[in-house]
């Protein structure tokens, strides 16, 4: 199952938005970035990926994209509910294995769910 249109963003002004406006928490490989919809119009959330040239050749980028749709779409269910999120993968993902990135996002994942109910 692959994430939906309707849930991607693909404009370069709603990365910017949810860099500028939005909340952000760092871990190892990821850094999560969230910012609630502007105007309540969109009842999904919608999930960006951004991974620097400084990770490595376009086989690495591509496949830590890979592995990061995989966990969206695993375990996003949480940040539902018109918010938009923006992963950030940092270089030390290059070395990381699925299961490390994948822990790591759950750690960020509750951190900021507590971030946004306080």
């Amino acid at each position: 199952m692959q994430l939906k249109r309707h849930q991607t963003m693909k404009r370069a002004s709603e990365f910017a938005m949810v860099r500028a406006e939005g909340t952000s928490t760092a871990g190892r490989f990821l850094v999560l970035n969230t910012a609630p919809s502007l105007d309540g119009a969109h009842a999904h959330s919608r999930f960006g990926i951004i991974t620097p040239k400084r990770i490595g050749h376009a086989v690495v980028r591509n496949k830590l994209r890979r592995q990061v749709r995989e966990i969206l779409r695993e375990h996003a269910e949480p940040l539902s509910g018109g918010l938009f999120v923006v992963l950030v993968v940092r270089a030390s993902a290059a070395k990381a294995d699925y299961r490390a990135l994948e822990s790591d996002f759950l750690h960020l994942m509750r951190r900021q769910l507590r971030k946004m109910n306080s």
